[in-house]
């Protein structure tokens, strides 16, 4: 026998508790969502956001009062409980300015300051941490110190120069050992947040073979020698369209599988679900993260419910193609969407706030990711399932604990009713038009 909760919510922007109702019916099958309890898949390794200069600034602007209740709101297991979080080595488009750890030309690291992570970026990441301790940790660089470039500049692309790869390399590990010594432990880095790409901001390109040669012969060698064997590299953090073709090439390089973790990656192109999973039939020893989503700020972003159907609907995709790990983009910007230092804004974020006023918003992002953080945990393990109907978006689990957590997006405007089943029980759970739904069910 099962005891069923369910949190529903949609444009009101609320969590809604209900008990449905298990039964036992082993003939049922219309309008089901199967879960394969036998069938166990990947590993989820979290839920989170970034924790970008600009959304630590904004967190900080908020009163004190505010940003407790909004931390406990965000990182604590009655809440949210994120448990994942991306960090940027060196500034990048949501960082206040352009800033790099020394001064131009210090191939010894003598003048190397971590002052400017301490000013936003590292009170709130302790404060952090107190409510989740176990929190994964990811840092990406979006570019290596303009002098250590092609083109003499951190921002339109270039490509990091030979005779600055081993310094780049003891760099990213003084990055590491600085946030270690605060007591933040970093599991894993990017090579380099998407480099197919040259920006009008903080960029660097790298093939597939330069960002696996950077992997063996400059990164790998260099954490090693710093005692940082445990922190994990993934290649790719870029858009999934390519992500099969990126893995597959870079692989085939020497050392490089042996060396390299996982394969990051964004949504901007598209679903692509199927390339995922490529990824794993091809390679899977290998753990697939979504490093970065988001989307534009749009009219009215405190009340749009839109981004939270988008949210669940990329992530319950990604989780069934062998996805292990979540996390968004900024977690928190300003009423126009920033402070991006570049132009003035425009993305979305799960919190919005308004420093004039001392207040924080909740956004739709934030219910597309809380309905999969807060009841998804840390070490579950995905279950294989099935759904009568693609309009329903739907991802199944079984938490540490033995609970089985299921969630479910509605994309239509009408509501459906959904009968999840569990070999012979069934229970059955409304969902209005556009709406998401988190399911625990528990043996008694």
């Amino acid at each position: 026998m099962y005891r069923a909760d369910a949190y529903v919510s949609s444009a009101d922007y609320k969590f809604k508790r209900t008990s449905p109702k298990v039964d036992r019916q082993p003939d049922r099958e219309d309008h089901a969502m199967s879960v394969l309890l036998n069938a166990q898949r990947q590993t989820i390794d979290g839920f989170g956001s970034a924790l970008t200069e600009s959304a630590a600034s904004c967190i900080c602007a908020l009163p004190e009062e505010k940003r407790q209740a909004l931390l406990d709101e965000i990182y604590l297991r009655a809440g949210a409980a994120f448990s994942m979080c991306r960090l940027h080595i060196g500034s990048c488009d949501f960082s206040l300015g352009e800033y790099a750890y020394t001064e131009p030309e210090d191939r010894d690291m003598r003048t190397f300051s971590f002052a400017r992570e301490d000013k936003y970026v590292a009170p709130v990441l302790m404060e952090a941490l107190k409510r989740r301790g176990d929190m994964t940790l990811l840092a990406s660089p979006w570019s290596a110190p303009g002098w250590m470039k092609t083109n003499g500049d951190v921002r339109h692309g270039g490509s990091l120069r030979d005779d600055w790869r081993r310094e780049w390399g003891e760099y990213v590990a003084r990055y590491i050992e600085a946030w270690r010594e605060r007591g933040a432990n970093i599991a894993a880095i990017t090579v380099q947040n998407e480099p197919h790409a040259s920006q009008p901001w903080e960029s660097c390109v790298y093939d597939a073979r330069q960002e696996a040669e950077l992997v063996t012969e400059i990164l790998r060698p260099a954490l090693d020698q710093h005692g940082l064997a445990d922190v994990k590299i993934f290649i790719w953090d870029h858009n999934k369209e390519r992500v099969y073709e990126r893995a597959r090439d870079s692989f085939a390089c020497e050392n490089a599988r042996k060396q390299i973790d996982g394969v990051a990656f964004h949504w901007y192109s598209g679903a692509h679900f199927l390339g995922l999973q490529a990824v794993h039939e091809d390679f899977p020893e290998k753990r697939l993260w979504l490093s970065e989503f988001c989307q534009t700020i749009g009219t009215d972003p405190a009340r749009n419910f839109a981004p939270a159907i988008a949210y669940a609907a990329e992530i319950a995709g990604d989780l069934n193609n062998w996805t292990n790990g979540v996390i968004d983009w900024n977690l928190a910007l300003n009423m126009s969407g920033g402070p991006y230092h570049y132009r003035r804004g425009g993305c979305l974020a799960p919190v919005l706030v308004d420093a004039r006023r001392g207040e924080y918003y909740l956004t739709g992002a934030y219910y597309g990711l809380s309905h999969f953080s807060g009841f998804i945990e840390k070490g579950a393990v995905r279950l294989a399932s099935s759904i009568y109907d693609d309009n329903i978006k739907a991802v199944a689990a079984r938490n540490p604990d033995g609970s089985i957590a299921c969630v479910l997006a509605n994309t239509l405007a009408e509501s459906r009713k959904v009968n999840i089943r569990l070999g012979e029980w069934v229970c059955a759970v409304e969902l209005p038009g556009r709406s998401i739904a988190s399911v625990v069910l528990r043996e008694e």
